[in-house]
C-alpha cells in the first residue's frame, strides 16, 4: 500500500553516473557520483525528514545491483528533497 506522507529516494535518482533514461531525476551539475545510502541517510536526518533505510531493496530497473533505498517524510516535493540532498552531500564532500 502506498503512503502518501513518505517518499522513496534510491540513490540513482541523484548519482551522476546514471542517464537520465537510467534512472537519474536532477540536472548532472547538481548530481553526486556514486551516492551512498549513509549519506543520503545523513543528508535527510540533517534536513529533518526522519529517513528510515531498506538496505536489501533494490531499484526495479536494476534490479540485480541491490543498492538499497532510503524513505523520507514528504515534507516538500520530491525533486526539492532530491536536490537539497544531492547539495549537501557535495558540500560534505569537498
Amino acid at each position: 500500500m502506498k503512503d502518501e506522507k513518505r517518499t522513496i529516494i534510491w540513490p540513482d535518482y541523484i548519482d551522476s553516473k546514471k542517464s537520465r533514461s537510467e534512472g537519474r531525476k536532477i540536472p548532472k551539475k547538481h548530481a553526486v557520483s556514486s551516492p551512498k545510502i549513509r549519506e543520503i541517510t545523513q543528508a535527510a536526518k540533517k534536513l529533518g525528514l526522519d529517513p528510515s533505510v531498506e538496505k536489501y531493496k533494490s531499484y526495479p530497473p536494476a534490479w540485480w545491483e541491490g543498492s538499497g533505498r532510503v524513505i523520507v517524510d514528504k515534507k516538500m516535493k520530491k525533486l526539492e528533497v532530491l536536490l537539497k540532498i544531492s547539495n549537501l552531500i557535495n558540500g560534505s564532500r569537498s
